[in-house]
């Protein structure tokens, strides 16, 4: 597997450029609904794993989007930095590392689907662990007042976005320039230029 692409020394090139400007931590996720509408809201980048293109987010448990991602993993993350005037589109599945006692009683999904967007082993619990301890005493307690830094609340969920498609698009200086990323089958990086 080709883990490295181009876009992905634009993007690091691009978060480093904005790295003192705190807005330019958010994006925004967009989600689809049992009805198939779509549901768009922002979240702060968490995280990158570029050796298994992973993108890190977190939610609560409570909300609206994880019942949307439990029926439909598949999303689209748009990110735009204002300096450099770029935007990136990635597009992929979720995967949801939550509180295994969270997961077991929703009974809405059948168990074969809970697995394709939720995971409960020991390296996710860590994972997720680690995630929850980086965050500040204001945020943890936003879960529950009563929080635990070694035990993350059962409201707290790590979403990791599994990349499989970058729409990069620049547009200063101008021609603007427009790229689309792809994992092909063999899950090498494919770029193909496209109009803006």
């Amino acid at each position: 597997m080709e883990h490295h692409s181009l876009w992905q020394t634009i993007f690091y090139r691009s978060l480093a450029a904005h790295e003192k400007i705190p807005a330019s931590r958010y994006l925004q996720l967009a989600t689809v609904d049992n009805h198939g509408h779509p549901h768009c809201r922002t979240l702060v980048f968490r995280g990158f794993n570029q050796d298994k293109n992973q993108m890190y987010l977190h939610t609560d448990n409570r909300s609206e989007k994880m019942s949307q991602l439990e029926r439909h993993n598949s999303v689209e993350a748009c990110w735009y930095f204002s300096e450099t005037r770029e935007q990136f589109r990635f597009s992929g599945h979720v995967e949801s590392i939550s509180d295994k006692k969270s997961i077991s009683h929703k009974k809405s999904i059948s168990q074969s689907e809970q697995s394709k967007t939720t995971s409960c082993s020991p390296e996710a619990q860590r994972l997720r662990l680690t995630h929850w301890q980086n965050l500040s005493d204001a945020l943890r307690e936003s879960y529950g007042q009563n929080y635990d830094i070694a035990k993350p609340d059962e409201n707290f969920v790590l979403l990791i976005l599994h990349i499989t498609r970058v729409d990069y698009l620049r547009l200063a200086p101008l021609p603007h320039l427009r790229v689309i990323y792809h994992l092909d089958a063999s899950e090498n990086w494919q770029a193909k230029s496209a109009l803006p």
